[in-house]
């Protein structure tokens, strides 16, 4: 068939569609999941977490997407689990085997039962499990940290066609994977459809003062008193929205709540795990008034046998409170 601007057009635009991701999701705990949701984020978190958010006494944060523990795979546990937090995207398990797959979709026929609308995914690990797997659910593409990755096994050409949720990488690996899955073919291959993609590296950045952009790990925050972890973390957030958004992968509705609200607990002498100060090793129960305690957006919780020695570490190590004062607990006087 002759090209035309029309057929043209059409296909410009199906490669578009495809493109064009119905979630980007980033798992981790609280305070960080909450500031990915209210940037449009869909959250979550692995089977064997939680967003560990026992500080805050009434935070109603959905699990948007559930991983499987995939280094001690349990079937029966991950439905209970799914039932349980009743998220929108469900990642199964890893099919290493064409005869594994079966086991997998029962669990996802027996979730759709409940949850029909749930995106539910099935990681193949090996050719012939992509094929094995039914069209209607979702295909694992891995390219993050896993110990088998998607194109060590693989074709583009295996994958096109299907619905597609790409596991872990950096962006531009990702972006990589979404241009190979969806440009044009000289055989007419249909694209594959984007459903999602997640990566959860920001916070290793974030540790040694990194944040992420397009052009790479940014350092210039390293030295900055303000940069804290959380805000650094945030700031990376923002930064893969930009690049999600610019290039047309970024959905067009996402899981923003505008309106969470929730209560805030600060720490507790009953908080603190050791009885050691943080700072100088003395212990906190001895001293005259009873220990100082500190919760900080890294979700350390310290406690300090002096005032002195909790400024004195807080300000070294370029730390800041989870919600201001009221994450700070002084003895009485």
């Amino acid at each position: 068939m002759a090209l035309t601007a029309s057929t043209t057009s059409n296909a410009a635009s199906e490669i578009a569609t495809a493109r064009q991701a119905d979630h980007v999701a980033f798992l981790h705990r609280v305070p960080f999941a909450f500031d990915a949701l209210g940037l449009g984020f869909l959250t979550g978190f692995r089977e064997d977490c939680t967003y560990q958010q026992q500080q805050f006494k009434a935070l109603e944060l959905p699990v948007g997407m559930l991983d499987n523990d995939f280094r001690n795979p349990d079937i029966d546990r991950y439905v209970e689990r799914f039932f349980e937090h009743e998220p929108q995207v469900g990642v199964i398990g890893d099919a290493y085997e064409v005869d594994k797959v079966d086991r997998y979709v029962a669990a996802a026929r027996e979730i759709q039962g409940s949850y029909p609308e749930s995106d539910l995914v099935i990681v193949p690990k090996c050719r012939g499990a992509i094929h094995a797997i039914p069209d209607d659910l979702v295909v694992g593409y891995s390219r993050g940290y896993a110990d088998r990755l998607a194109h060590e096994f693989s074709e583009p050409s295996d994958w096109r066609g299907r619905r597609v949720h790409i596991l872990g990488g950096s962006p531009p690996k990702q972006l990589d994977v979404i241009k190979q899955l969806t440009r044009p073919t000289l055989t007419g291959d249909p694209p594959a459809d984007i459903v999602g993609l997640d990566w959860n590296g920001l916070h290793r950045g974030a540790q040694f003062g990194e944040f992420w952009t397009a052009s790479g790990w940014d350092d210039s925050g390293r030295d900055a008193e303000h940069m804290t972890i959380r805000k650094t973390v945030r700031c990376s957030l923002a930064k893969v929205r930009e690049f999600w958004q610019a290039r047309g992968v970024w959905p067009e509705s996402t899981t923003k709540e505008d309106s969470i609200e929730f209560e805030y607990r600060g720490p507790s002498p009953s908080d603190i795990e050791g009885a050691a100060c943080t700072e100088c090793d003395v212990n906190v129960w001895t001293t005259e008034r009873g220990p100082f305690v500190a919760e900080y957006d890294t979700g350390e919780i310290c406690g300090y046998c002096s005032y002195d020695c909790y400024f004195t570490h807080r300000q070294q190590n370029q730390l800041e409170e989870l919600a201001g004062e009221e994450s700070v607990y002084f003895p009485p006087a």
